[in-house]
């Protein structure tokens, strides 16, 4: 009878977290900072505005997973230029207060950096952890604007975004 309990038990309660679980859609405008080691003593401090877009999905309010893409722009100082891209993978924790919403974001990103300089240029890329801090307000039923800042550690460089923007929760 117990287990039997217990399977009623884990039914309604996964029932309960698909009922609530939502996915959602956004993207938005950044404002990046780049920080980067060119080799060879020099380094590279810029900004530039960069858009990025993500996928996300919360099977249950206070916990979500997401998929991003974040262009981190073109830099350019002393005839040579910097661009860099981030594919991310990230788990998030939220709490919601009433109309408004604080997240914490962290997980992994696959940065891509091409360095042009004199005629030649170089790419690099690698998986470098990346975390941040944001905050949602409800404006609609499913739309947000938020807004977020998020830290990039690459080998050789480090990306602040912040940015804002819209999500749209299906």
């Amino acid at each position: 009878m117990k287990a039997v309990a217990g399977l009623v038990f884990a039914a309604l309660l996964g029932a309960t977290t698909v009922a609530h679980a939502d996915f959602y859609v956004g993207g938005g405008v950044y404002s990046t900072s780049i920080d980067a080691d060119l080799g060879g003593g020099s380094s590279l401090e810029e900004e530039d505005v960069a858009p990025a877009i993500f996928l996300g999905w919360r099977p249950i309010e206070f916990l979500g997973v997401e998929a991003g893409y974040y262009d981190f722009g073109n830099f350019e100082s002393a005839g040579s230029s910097l661009e860099g891209t981030a594919f991310t993978l990230a788990g998030l924790l939220s709490v919601e207060l009433g109309p408004v919403g604080v997240y914490a974001k962290g997980g992994v990103a696959n940065n891509e950096f091409e360095f042009s300089s004199a005629g030649t240029s170089t790419s690099d890329s690698s998986t470098d952890p990346f975390g941040g801090l944001g905050l949602t307000v409800d404006v609609m039923d499913r739309l947000y604007v938020y807004a977020e800042y998020l830290r990039f550690a690459a080998d050789d460089a480090d990306v602040d975004v912040a940015g804002v923007g819209l999500r749209w929760n299906f």
